[in-house]
């Protein structure tokens, strides 16, 4: 990760260990799956991790957080329906690898379901990837076209 900073490499906390993992995998270093008991403990400490942020939160804050958060992932979920169905017709996937590889959540949650679901983990985890990359790589570049283009537009506006 500090390397990845060094670099300048945006998301370095996520792209550093990945393009790390990436390596180790592809020589051969890294081969096999962690163990479950890994696996539940890294979930147990991120539970944690997440759930004493909301120390503090009052109860509307909460409502008002998950009510958003339901609508944003039933629209999420509704869209993966959609995609998972364009790529089951299609015979690219199957169901479960298609709607796991589309639904909203993070790459390690849907990779751990692709475990437990036995789906093809490969093709969960390339897709979940490729969406971090071009959020990490793109959200800059986004950034910095509406800044361009918000400044272009402010300057025409000044006397």
């Amino acid at each position: 990760m500090e390397g990845a900073e060094r670099a300048g490499l945006f998301g370095a906390a996520i792209l550093g260990p990945l393009i790390v993992a990436a390596i180790l995998s592809l020589t051969g270093v890294l081969h096999l799956r962690p163990p479950r008991e890994a696996m539940w403990a890294a979930q147990f400490f991120i539970g944690v991790g997440i759930g004493v942020s909301y120390v503090g939160v009052t109860l509307r804050e909460l409502r008002d957080t998950v009510a958003g958060g339901t609508a944003f992932v039933l629209i999420l979920a509704a869209l993966a329906a959609i995609v998972t169905e364009t790529v089951t017709l299609t015979g690219i996937a199957p169901p479960v690898e298609g709607f796991l590889s589309f639904a909203p959540g993070g790459q390690a949650e849907m990779s751990m379901l692709a475990i437990i679901a036995g789906a093809d983990l490969g093709f969960v985890v390339i897709h979940h990837l490729i969406r971090i990359l071009v959020v990490i790589l793109g959200a800059p570049l986004v950034a910095r076209w509406f800044m361009g283009f918000s400044g272009r537009h402010n300057k025409g506006n000044q006397p």
